[in-house]
Order: structure tokens, then C-alpha cells, then sequence
């Protein structure tokens, strides 16, 4: 062993609190970051993997009545330009779920399908699939929120079943009642599967079943615009052949489906910045450790020179303990990570979401960015520190010159009035004037990783009371279709008719139909018999008469053999089939301007009060892979009574301003948007400031109604929504969504709520770091300084004494630090935020209340008191020998 080899075991002796700190950091938070990037990676590939494994859907359409086969053949027909579809019943009932023993009172509801084999396949986490007909599989996040377990007794409809399964469904990853709903709900909701004679048992039981029929295309690479058009084409054939749709949901806008993927890749965007910042704070404390390391080494470094060694001996020597201490943390930071932090971080997503059982999938793009890059980080900048310090002369390194400066602050003279000890950490403060500079530096680095774990909060509850208020009514009801609030009494009837005669299979309607046709040609050629006969009276032409009268008393007969059909199915008798038929046929159904009535009368004050919009939605791309925003554009009145002080019409069009604070888009630039359902580009200018409406939460792009229908080619007169202060009763087939305050709020709720466990382990890891960082930091300023607390040891000054003197110096310039730091992290913490939050729809602006703000001071301060009680211990260890090592 050569006689440097021999040194490095002594050196990682006397500098293990240097190396330990080293060690810990790096660990600590690869092993944290790379446990979560794994999850949130393996659960990405889990559930990407989920379309083919559990042949999850590609739509789904819901009709009124089951759909006979010949209008599913139609359908299916209507589809054969794009390869063709299959369809799939997938029936389900909302089946009010109670324990015998124990229950709350709790309305709990499990929408109950029968045990499906072909689409939407369920994943098995626990137990079997039902076989008996009392048997019931339960959504795993459901059972775990309700304490439900296999073998437990539920009741579903006031029926016993026994729960044999906990399982989960991919059509239902995040459990969202309504697909318009805004939030999941995991505690009173929840889906389960139960045998074909367990499902009739629950409609013997008055469960109402969902004609909800899903498809899977035949070519499952179709575009999603493709798959639209598809779509709407077999609506079209499902209408012609009698059928009534009430609801098409396409798999990429089924909220069940996609929204646990899109939650899951924000949060690694969010992770990957934190994971940057912290190589960035670590690179940081490489250099002021490389560089205290010359400087205290210069003496023997000069030596080593003098002696013949060469500098690539000595630059290996000092690099090996950094780079063997950073690889073994980083490859053990890895293991950790991978070994015990990847089913915590698991955890905080299968609490929310119902995935099926879980898998690491293994990356080694994560390894590279967890483990090579934090590795050879601090390899690379220690190596390139020694080569910056090695430049000197073997005699500017023996007189402690490596630091590359003439001397310190000696000559400078004090105000004779000012006392010793003010004088003192006064000199103590200058001399170390480059040290204290870079601890604040390194405060600032580790505040900013602090606040940025105590803002995300505070930021997530300012982004909700924005969502809270920006809703510019108490109501905004999005419609299916236009659906006029103003009509008659009449009108009222007439549609009301209509709809109630909808309500019934449309096999009946159309069975009726054709028996007035044949009863109209019956009654005609009864009349031509009769014409006859009078023109020339024969037996012959008598007896024609006769068989035709009789022909249209059979026709009337099975006409109202149809009318009874209809009003059986309706609940009413046949007169008032026939009123209901009468009414019905005053409206132009084949008129495409004539609009629906809503068959309910609000009220003159709240149709008055109410106010027509017209919304659809957009993609932009955010660039440089960051996915796509999707904005909501609105056709509003230009005198809009809720939209107040918001200038639209003749051609011009207002961004919402958190579109211009997320993208910055600059006066006159023309901004692209995408339609991803009809393959379409439209592009909008934005000209300038006086075209931005709203907070910075607002998403939204606005434009006058009439601009907004001549944009997407809709007729003069649509509109598919209002805005409302008044509750409005809208006719439930037109009804789509009803977004209100309390809806906003439940969104920033369950955002936070799923936040909460992870911003635990954020200001976690920040306080961790900078315990450390602290240590290392004023570690350094006082092993700079050990020569002169040697010589005060000398002089016959105290321990105690002597920490007084050095660490409140260090104390206050620690504690000026963190305030003055402030404003330097607050600017930091907007452009992280701004980085970080890119991938996420909608612009989450960055709030740092100033409770926040103290906790940062407070804990920071508190953690370096915890560090200067081991520094007095420092202190302590200094030793009088010290003082004779110095050589001028």
C-alpha cells in the first residue's frame, strides 16, 4: 500500500462527520426520490399495460331499453369504414350497499355489474370471483375505506350477499359516480360484480339496471378522432333502428379510465424538479467542500509536492474518499429506494385509486438519474475543484495561499467604543467574509427545499379558493343539446308529450307507426271501393267495398293493439296515448332550428335571470413533451350579466389570465389549438393586454357567441349551457353537468387530500437535508478557523468562552441568513413552481403565506441550534497542538 493509500483510512476518520453528512444526504434523498420516480413509473406502466391485458374499452353507449340485436348489427354495420366493432353487454345496477351489524346509516351505493370474461376485465387482489348467486366481489379502495374484508355478510337492494372477492375494474381506476362529476368519491361509492343469477336476483330485488353496452374497435390504433366519427355514426344507426341513446362515452374521456395515469404523471413531473434541486444543493456543498478540503490540506499538499509527488497522484488521493463515499451512497441510496420506499410511495396512489395488484417495473433511466448522475456529480465537480485549487506553486500551498487571495481584513481598524467581544466576532465575521457568503448561499439552497415542501400547501389551498370563485354563477349547467328555458303552455305539452312517448322502446313507437300507415292505405282503397261501387253498382264491386271496410276495421283493430302496447309500457289508457300522439305530432322534429322546451316551468323570475353560453373544449400543446393543456373555450352574451366587464364581440377574442401567466404568448402571436375529436386546427390571436380576463386560475378562452358558433360551424342559434343564480329543473335527457362552488371546492379538497401524505414526506426530506447541509456548512467555517481557536486555547481562553465568541457569530449570520434569503427563494420558488406544475391542467400560481414563511425561519433556526450543540463538542476537540502546525 502506498503511503497516500495510507492516509485515506486516517483521513475518513478525523473528517467522518464531513463524509457521514456526505453520505446521508445523498442517500437520503436518492433513496426517497428514486422509491417514488420507481413507483410512480411501475404504476405508469401498469396501468398502460391494462388496455390489451384487461381488454379495457374503447366506449361505451347507454340506451334507455336493451338493445335488440338487430340494432346492435346495425351499430356494428355503421362501423365497417373503420374495420368494424364488437359490442359487449355490460348491464349494471346501483345497488344501495348495507351491513347487517354495525352500519352507520351512511348511504353507500355499489354500481353492480354481472361477472364480465370479455371486456373490463376484473383484477383479483384477495379471494375468487363469485360462483354462487348470494356471492359479491367489491372494489378494493371501497372495501378498505368501509372495512369491508372476504367473508364479510352486505346486504345490496335489502338482499344478503356474502363478499367472496376484493377486486379491481379497469373501466374504474378512480372511482367517479358520473363521468361529469369533479372529484372521485371513494368513501360512499364504489363498484362490485356479482354472478348473472345474483345480477337477476338484484333486479327481482327493484334494481333498476343501466342498458350500458361497451365496445372495443377491431382496430384498437384507431385516432381518437376516428374513433369519434366512428362513434357518432353508430349513434346515428342505433337512433335509426329505433333505439334510444341516452349517453356515449369515448374510453379517453371516461374520467374512470384516464384520470389516475394523468394524476400520476404530474406527480413525477413534480418529483423529477424536486430531484433536480436537490443534485443542485448537493453540487453545491461538492464545491465548498472541495474547496475547505485544499485549503485545510494545503500545508500537506504543499509537502507532498515538494516531496515529488506529482499532481495527478494528489488529485486522485483527495478524490477518492468524495467519489468511493458519493458512489456507495448512491448505489445504497438506490437499493433503499427501490427495496423499502417503493411501496410506501405505491401507497399514496392505491389509497386513492383502484389498480390492480402491484409490480416494479425497472427503469434505468431512473437509476441514471438517481444514481449515475448524483454520482458522478459529485466525482466531476471535485475533480474540477482540485484542478482549479492544484494550479498553485508547492510554496503558495505550504504559506495556505490556495484559496487564491492576498490575506484577510487584519489592517482594517474598529471603532475604538465598540467592545472587545463586538470587535471580535466583528474580525471573526470579516475574516471568514468568502465562508459566510457561501453559507448563505447553502441557507438559501436549503430554505428553498424547505419552503418548497411548506408553500405546496398553502399553494393547493389558494388554488382551490380560486377554483372556488371562479365560477361566475352559483350554477353553470352544461347541456347535451339546446333547451329552450322560454315556451308556452302549449309548447310545454307538446314536448312533454314527445318526451314521455321517447320514454317508451322505440319498437313500440315505430310498430304504432307503421299500423297507421297501413291503416291510412287500408282506409284508401276502402274509399276507392266505395267510389267504385257508387259508379257502377255491381255484386262484385259491392262485395270489394265490403272486404275493404273490413280490411281497415282489422288495421284499426291492430292499430289500437299497438296504442295499448304503448300505453300498458306508459302506465296510461289508450285515449290518452292518442292525446299524447296528437300533441307530439304539432312539433317539426326533422326542423334542425327548432330547439326543445323544457317540459318544466322554472318560473318567469329565473328564466329571466338565467343566461345562455356555449362551451367546448380545446388542446394546446405545451411544447417540449410536456403534453397538452385543455381549454375551455366559451361563446358568452356580450352583455353578459355574469361575465362582468369582459369586452367580446365583432371578432374579438379574451385569454383567461392564467393561460398568459402559464404560457407567456406575446401581443399579436397567433396561438394553435387542437381538436382532438374532429382531427381540426383552429388558431386564435392574442392581441395584446387589454384582451386577458380573470385570475390567474383562469384557464378559459372567451369569445362572443355568434363568433363562437361561426368558429365551429354550428348553427346561428345553438348554445349548451347557462349560468344561473337560481337552481334550474332541466329535462334530465338533456341535462349533462352542474358545476357550483361547492364543486370547485371539492376538487382543491381531494387534490389536497391526496397531497397531504406526500407533502409529509416533502418537509420530511427538507428538514433532513438541511440538518445536514447546516452541519456541513458551518462545519467548514469552523474547521477554517480551528488555528485561531487553538491560539485562544493558548491563551488560556475557556471552551465556553470561546464558543460564545465563534458560534454566536456563526448564529447571527445564520440567522440573518434566513431572513435575508427570503426574497431570493420566494423568486426561486416561482419559476421551480412553474417548471414543475407544467404537465398539470391548469395554472397553479405560487402563494407563500407568511406563516409559511416564519415556519421556515423557525425551523431552519431550530435545526441550526441542534447543529451548534455538536459544534461546541468541535470546539471541545480542538487542540492545543493546532497552534504549532502553522507555518508562515
Amino acid at each position: 500500500m502506498t503511503p497516500l493509500a495510507k492516509r485515506l483510512p486516517r483521513e475518513l476518520r478525523h473528517n467522518i462527520g464531513k463524509y457521514l453528512g456526505i453520505f446521508l444526504l445523498m442517500c437520503g434523498s436518492i433513496a426517497l426520490t428514486s422509491g417514488f420516480l420507481l413507483a410512480a413509473h411501475s404504476i405508469g406502466c401498469l396501468i398502460d399495460n391494462m388496455r390489451n391485458e384487461y381488454t379495457i374499452e374503447d366506449g361505451r353507449v347507454t340506451t334507455s331499453f336493451e338493445a335488440t340485436d338487430a340494432q346492435l348489427e346495425a351499430a356494428e354495420d355503421a362501423t365497417e369504414g373503420v374495420g368494424g366493432v364488437t359490442f359487449h353487454k355490460n348491464f349494471c345496477i346501483d345497488a344501495a350497499i348495507k351491513k347487517p351489524a354495525g352500519d352507520d346509516g351512511t348511504k353507500r351505493t355499489l354500481r353492480t355489474y354481472a361477472h364480465r370474461t370479455e371486456v373490463d376485465i376484473a383484477s383479483y387482489c384477495e379471494g375468487t370471483k363469485p360462483q354462487a348467486d348470494n356471492e359479491v366481489a367489491v372494489d378494493r379502495v371501497f372495501a378498505t375505506n368501509n372495512g369491508l374484508a372476504v367473508g364479510d355478510k352486505v346486504e345490496l337492494c335489502g338482499r344478503a350477499y356474502t363478499i367472496c372477492g376484493i377486486m379491481t375494474l379497469p373501466d374504474s381506476q378512480a372511482l367517479f359516480p358520473n363521468n361529469s362529476d369533479f372529484t372521485v368519491n371513494t368513501i360512499t361509492f364504489g363498484v362490485a360484480e356479482v354472478t348473472d343469477a345474483g345480477f337477476a336476483a338484484l333486479e327481482d330485488a327493484g334494481g333498476a339496471p343501466a342498458y350500458t353496452y361497451s365496445f372495443t374497435f377491431n382496430d384498437r390504433d384507431l385516432s381518437v378522432a376516428e374513433r369519434t366519427d366512428a362513434e357518432k355514426d353508430m349513434v346515428e344507426a342505433l337512433t335509426d333502428a329505433d333505439a334510444r341513446v341516452d349517453d356515449l362515452i369515448d374510453a379517453d374521456s371516461n374520467q374512470g379510465i384516464g384520470y389516475a395515469r394523468n394524476d400520476v404523471d404530474g406527480d413525477s413531473a413534480m418529483w423529477t424538479t424536486l430531484l433536480d434541486i436537490i443534485i443542485v444543493i448537493m453540487a453545491f456543498v461538492f464545491v465548498v467542500l472541495t474547496d475547505a478540503t485544499i485549503e485545510e490540506e494545503s500545508a500537506v499538499i504543499g509537502t507532498l509536492l515538494a516531496s515529488g509527488y506529482r499532481k495527478r497522484e494528489i488529485i486522485l488521493h483527495y478524490l477518492a474518499l468524495p467519489a468511493i463515499v458519493g458512489i456507495l451512497a448512491a448505489g445504497l441510496g438506490c437499493t433503499l429506494g427501490v427495496a423499502f420506499f417503493t411501496e410506501p410511495m405505491r401507497n399514496l396512489y392505491y389509497g386513492s385509486y383502484s389498480l390492480p395488484p402491484f409490480r416494479v417495473y425497472w427503469s434505468w433511466e431512473i437509476f441514471i438519474k438517481c444514481a449515475i448522475v448524483p454520482a458522478a456529480a459529485l466525482v466531476l465537480i471535485t475533480l474540477a475543484g482540485l484542478l482549479r485549487k492544484m494550479g498553485k506553486t508547492p510554496l503558495q500551498f505550504l504559506r495556505h495561499e490556495a484559496s487564491g487571495k492576498s490575506g484577510t481584513k487584519r489592517g482594517l481598524r474598529l471603532p475604538e467604543y465598540m467592545g472587545f467581544v463586538a470587535r471580535f466576532r466583528l474580525r471573526v465575521f470579516l475574516r471568514n467574509l468568502g465562508n459566510f457568503a457561501t453559507l448563505f448561499v447553502g441557507i438559501t439552497f436549503a430554505s428553498l427545499l424547505l419552503l418548497f415542501g411548506l408553500a405546496i400547501l398553502p399553494t393547493m389551498t389558494h388554488y382551490a379558493d380560486n377554483l372556488e370563485t371562479s365560477l361566475v354563477a352559483k350554477h353553470q349547467y352544461t347541456l347535451k343539446a339546446p333547451l329552450e328555458l322560454e315556451g308556452s303552455t302549449k309548447e310545454r305539452k307538446q314536448w312533454a308529450a314527445l318526451e314521455r312517448l321517447q320514454s317508451t322502446d322505440g319498437a313500440l313507437l315505430t310498430a304504432a307507426e307503421n299500423a297507421e300507415d297501413e291503416l291510412n292505405d287500408a282506409a284508401d282503397e276502402a274509399q276507392a271501393a266505395a267510389d267504385a261501387a257508387t259508379a257502377s253498382p255491381s255484386a262484385a264491386s259491392l262485395s270489394a267495398a265490403q272486404n275493404a271496410l273490413a280490411e281497415v276495421q282489422d288495421k284499426k283493430d291492430a292499430l289500437y293493439a299497438r296504442l295499448d302496447d304503448i300505453a300498458d309500457a306508459l302506465g296510461c289508457n289508450r285515449d290518452e296515448v292518442i292525446d299524447l300522439i296528437d300533441d307530439a305530432s304539432k312539433i317539426d322534429t326533422d326542423n334542425d332550428d327548432i330547439h326543445p322546451v323544457n317540459t318544466t316551468d322554472n318560473g318567469a323570475n329565473k328564466i329571466a335571470q338565467a343566461e345562455k353560453y356555449a362551451v367546448y373544449q380545446l388542446q394546446y400543446d405545451r411544447g417540449e413533451g410536456n403534453g397538452e393543456e385543455t381549454v375551455t373555450i366559451y361563446g358568452i352574451s356580450p352583455s353578459s350579466r355574469y361575465w362582468k366587464d369582459l369586452n367580446v364581440g365583432e371578432g374579438q377574442i379574451v385569454f383567461g389570465r392564467g393561460l398568459l401567466d402559464k404560457f407567456g404568448w406575446k401581443e399579436g402571436e397567433q396561438v394553435d389549438f387542437y381538436d382532438k375529436y374532429e382531427d381540426k386546427n383552429y388558431s386564435l390571436e392574442y392581441t395584446g393586454n387589454g384582451s386577458t380576463w380573470g385570475s390567474k386560475s383562469d384557464m378559459n378562452v372567451y369569445m362572443s357567441l355568434d363568433d363562437f358558433n361561426e368558429l365551429f360551424g354550428n348553427d346561428a342559434s345553438y348554445f349548451n349551457g347557462y349560468a344561473s343564480d337560481e337552481k334550474l329543473d332541466l329535462d334530465a335527457r338533456y341535462f349533462a353537468s352542474d358545476t357550483t362552488p361547492d364543486d370547485m371546492r371539492a376538487v382543491g379538497d381531494q387534490f389536497i387530500g391526496m397531497m397531504s401524505d406526500l407533502i409529509g414526506l416533502m418537509v420530511g426530506l427538507a428538514v433532513f437535508i438541511f440538518l445536514l447541509f447546516m452541519y456541513l456548512l458551518t462545519k467548514a467555517v469552523l474547521d477554517r478557523s480551528a488555528r485561531s481557536i487553538s491560539y485562544m486555547k493558548v491563551f488560556g481562553y475557556r471552551d465556553g468562552e470561546i464558543s460564545r465568541l465563534y458560534i454566536r457569530s456563526i448564529t447571527l449570520c445564520v440567522a440573518a441568513s434566513l431572513v435575508l434569503s427570503l426574497p431570493v427563494i420566494i423568486g426561486s420558488l416561482t419559476a421551480i413552481f412553474r417548471a414543475m406544475l407544467i404537465s398539470y391542467n391548469g395554472n397553479i400560481e405560487i402563494y407563500v403565506p407568511c406563516w409559511s414563511m416564519a415556519a421556515c425561519v423557525g425551523i431552519g433556526f431550530a435545526t441550526y441550534l441542534v447543529v451548534a450543540l455538536l459544534h461546541t463538542r468541535s470546539i471541545k476537540r480542538v487542540s492545543l497542538a493546532e497552534a504549532l502546525k502553522v507555518q508562515e
